[in-house]
């Protein structure tokens, strides 16, 4: 009978952990971080100082490339570069639910507002696959570019890299790891319409404003980011860059790293941009040194307001390649271990946090919504 009472609880507790982490609920809401690491997941409360809640193991996977959300299938998709698969796993139950191999390297993808269609990019190739968010089936492909490594300071690995949805669904924008364009592309037609730039080198992460009239991206060789208009002053898809922005690290940190490695982190300095929900701000890190700057976009030229250091020992060497926000634009979280208060530009918890994390929120214990990276 103990015998028998023991697998029965054992049982039990395997169901329970096979279950997604519960939250804290604030106003009839659960805020939950997904924050990849090496070969699973690790969930945070958000509601409750991001306290962590449990640990989801993800069988066969690792090196995590991209994740996103769809809320109303109640899902979670993983770009995972260890077997070139795209994975998708049941937000209820933490378990696979479909993995799919279409190509060479999935990379950063997203997802469409109503949650049915995940673009994304395929590294080793020169195209976004445009692929059912549901079961994984392919829809179509989109060529872009491939690009070519320069010469002079090559980067390593190249090809499409980033995507950028807009809060419509009605355009995707597109990057490709050495050309100095943003592509736009129409969902309806799955065409790409305009390209942002030149900018002055490749472009690395970036960013869009909601109201489609700026990009904000990392270029190649670049402590910052450069302004790109999302159309021509005839009002076509595809303007100029027409700003761009420098950091400089401050003089007491070169101090404390006075040789700093010969390869960049993604071999770039500026491998990180965002722009905080409200709009009013783009954050960018500094990959070499260990800090993530605030500028002011409200106007431009923008401003550079804050400078924050993600380490609490000048000992300390973190790397940062990416930046993220909570979905009310309350935190920031970029990949360092440190969240920040996103207005007062302190900080206020520390996690491991990586570049692939994404905040979805329950109620009543369904999905709701989820951010993007």
């Amino acid at each position: 009978m103990i015998r028998k009472t023991a697998l029965i609880l054992l049982a039990a507790s395997a169901i329970a952990f096979a279950q997604r982490p519960r939250g804290k609920v604030v106003n009839r809401l659960e805020k939950l971080l997904y924050v990849t690491d090496s070969k699973g997941i690790s969930v945070y409360d958000i509601n409750d100082g991001h306290k962590f809640l449990q640990k989801i193991d993800v069988p066969d996977t690792g090196s995590y490339k991209g994740i996103s959300a769809s809320v109303q299938l109640g899902l979670l998709h993983l770009a995972s570069n260890l077997k070139d698969d795209l994975v998708a796993m049941d937000l209820a139950t933490n378990k696979v639910v479909w993995r799919k191999n279409h190509g060479l390297y999935p990379d950063s993808q997203a997802v469409t507002p109503d949650g049915k269609l995940l673009y994304v990019p395929y590294r080793g190739e020169d195209n976004w696959k445009v692929i059912r968010a549901d079961n994984g089936e392919l829809v179509a492909s989109i060529p872009v570019g491939r690009g070519k490594n320069y010469d002079d300071s090559p980067i390593g690995s190249i090809g499409p890299h980033n995507t950028w949805m807009h809060p419509s669904g009605e355009r995707v924008y597109f990057e490709v790891l050495t050309l100095p364009y943003v592509y736009i592309c129409d969902t309806r037609s799955n065409k790409i319409i305009g390209k942002v730039g030149p900018f002055s080198k490749g472009i690395r992460p970036f960013t869009v404003s909601d109201d489609e009239k700026f990009v904000y991206a990392n270029v190649d060789a670049l402590l910052g980011f450069e302004t790109g208009l999302v159309k021509t002053p005839q009002g076509d898809w595809g303007g100029p860059m027409i700003h761009r922005a420098e950091n400089k690290t401050p003089a007491a940190r070169l101090e404390d790293i006075p040789n700093p490695p010969a390869r960049k982190p993604h071999s770039t300095p500026s491998h990180g941009i965002n722009l905080r929900p409200d709009q009013k701000e783009v954050w960018l890190v500094d990959g070499v040194y260990g800090y993530v700057y605030a500028w002011d976009v409200t106007k431009l030229p923008p401003r550079m307001v804050a400078e924050m250091p993600l380490f609490k020992d000048r000992s300390e060497r973190p790397h940062p390649g990416w930046v993220s926000f909570s979905i009310d634009g309350k935190y920031a979280y970029p990949d360092g271990g440190v969240v920040f208060d996103a207005h007062t530009h302190k900080p206020v918890a520390r996690i491991p946090t990586s570049e692939k994390l994404i905040e979805i929120d329950f109620m009543d214990g369904k999905p709701v919504r989820a951010g993007h990276r």
